[in-house]
């Protein structure tokens, strides 16, 4: 199921936040902190997370 989540503005900007029981769970699982995000836009966004100490694709 997705999650919905607002567009909200920030500075001259906008942007969206990340569920803090999304970011602990995947923290958890990997036991490693996410630093980063990777944005994937082909008419669909679709946020991924960068593990620390990993290389993204």
């Amino acid at each position: 199921m997705p999650i919905i989540r607002k567009i909200i503005p920030i500075g001259g900007s906008h942007g969206i936040t990340i569920p803090k029981d999304w970011l602990e769970w995947i923290e958890r699982t990997t036991g490693k902190k996410v630093t980063e995000v990777t944005l994937e836009v082909n008419g669909i966004l679709k946020i991924a997370p960068i593990i620390e100490g990993e290389t993204i694709p």
